[in-house]
């Protein structure tokens, strides 16, 4: 069983294919990367306050570390359990970290898999958005007769789907 959250930015769109592919869909686990390259992680999500926060507090853990006269292998071993602590945390670092910059959690989903998480959301979340002007576009573009809207529409709709899914880490 897995477990996300989704968050949206600050402005949203009043086009619901645009407010879906703007979310940010957070799985809850155990983070590899953030584990094996804390930095290099916080600098890819744009995390500038906590990536500060972190080389500032291992370079403090390994000064003091060596004033108190502990061997590299005790400070190799001690940077290993922060980096393993900041795995399990890395999720909820970038969910504060968004909601310092203003974003807001639309939902919490839970499901056998990334695919079937994003289909529970988007069955639940969709129906409640607002459609505005791409709802009246549609229907007035439907009146005159052209059908062009009907592939356009199906080409957003693809694209949409496939910047979620990769927001999500689900294979497009």
């Amino acid at each position: 069983m897995v477990v996300y959250t989704m968050h949206e930015p600050p402005k949203p769109q009043t086009n619901p294919l645009e407010r879906g592919t703007r979310l940010v869909f957070i799985k809850d686990r155990f983070h590899w990367l953030a584990a094996l390259f804390p930095a290099i992680w916080l600098l890819v999500k744009r995390m500038w306050w906590e990536l500060a926060a972190y080389l500032v507090l291992m370079s403090v853990l390994i000064g003091v570390l060596n004033i108190l006269g502990a061997t590299q292998e005790a400070i190799s071993f001690l940077i290993i359990i922060v980096q393993i602590v900041f795995g399990f945390e890395a999720g909820a670092l970038y969910r504060a970290s968004l909601r310092r910059r203003g974003w807001s959690v639309v939902g919490t989903v839970a499901g056998r898999n990334a695919a079937e998480c994003e289909r529970r959301f988007f069955e639940a979340w969709l129906p409640q958005v607002p459609t505005g002007p791409l709802h009246e576009t549609s229907t007035h573009m439907a009146d005159e007769g052209d059908s062009s809207w009907i592939e356009t529409t199906s080409a957003q709709v693809k694209d949409a789907i496939g910047r979620w899914r990769r927001l999500a880490g689900a294979k497009a």
